[in-house]
């Protein structure tokens, strides 16, 4: 049986020589929805002064200033969210596919993250229903809704690889294969979580430039979010692809029959 070592071991491996590839790709799939974990990062700043100049303006003025940015901003963020609703599901699948040709040490090209784009209605509805899924368990308790995520973790490779799957057996042979493997994936998942705090160390030991007034913030935002985002650059393809090794490991041909959608989720 293998352990967190041997995946990343299988994962620096498979990555060697593919690097350039990998962290475009990873970089794009970040953007798009495409990856199997996320995070975002929020910038925002401080400065006393432009907290004044707002302060000292009437209120009406202000809400004038203020308003329409408030409106474009969330116009922004509504058109990204339903646009990864669309392509996210997608870009998932082929970004499965792009880490599985990786590990198989098969052909791996940018052009497989949009391998599946043909396939959106999968890809809405994968998204969909492990939320839904998700959700209800969470309603339970939060403890079940993450033990049910890690069971689902899965399926975006099963449905890359399986097109003739619906996405209920995809979901179903997820758990099927997880069942004895969830703590083998957070272990595995967990184990990176020396590589994050290296990516955000820089953000937190150089947090009294801040005091040093505008210039020492300008300089502590460059520095710490540019370290954050280029390690952030590197470590995603690692990750998935330590996490499409660890799928390969302890998948196999499915075994599945007419109406296993239907067991119990």
């Amino acid at each position: 049986m293998k352990y967190a070592s041997d995946f990343r071991k299988i994962a620096r491996d498979a990555l060697f020589g593919n690097w350039k590839v990998a962290v475009l790709t990873g970089f794009v799939a970040s953007i798009i929805g495409g990856t199997t974990s996320g995070g975002s990062v929020n910038f925002s700043s401080n400065d006393n002064s432009s907290t004044n100049t707002l302060n000292e303006l009437p209120l009406g003025e202000a809400l004038e200033l203020i308003v329409p940015i408030i409106l474009s901003l969330g116009a922004l963020l509504a058109i990204w969210a339903l646009a990864l609703l669309i392509i996210g599901g997608a870009a998932k699948l082929g970004y499965a596919r792009f880490n599985l040709n990786l590990i198989d040490r098969k052909p791996a090209a940018f052009s497989d993250l949009f391998s599946c784009f043909n396939r959106l209605g999968d890809g809405i509805c994968m998204d969909l229903l492990m939320a839904l899924y998700i959700f209800l368990w969470t309603l339970l308790f939060i403890i079940p809704g993450i033990i049910k995520a890690y069971s689902y973790a899965m399926t975006p490779y099963i449905l890359s690889e399986h097109p003739e799957m619906t996405v209920n057996q995809a979901i179903t042979e997820s758990r099927r294969i997880m069942n004895g493997n969830k703590w083998r994936l957070f272990c595995l998942r967990f184990s990176f979580i020396g590589w994050m705090f290296l990516c955000v160390l820089p953000m937190f030991v150089l947090l009294p430039l801040v005091m040093i007034g505008v210039a020492g913030f300008v300089l502590w935002v460059i520095v710490s979010f540019g370290a954050l985002i280029g390690g952030l650059l590197f470590l995603t393809p690692y990750q998935e692809a330590a996490q499409a090794a660890f799928y390969r490991e302890i998948s196999y041909v499915p075994q599945y029959e007419a109406g296993t959608e239907n067991e119990q989720l």
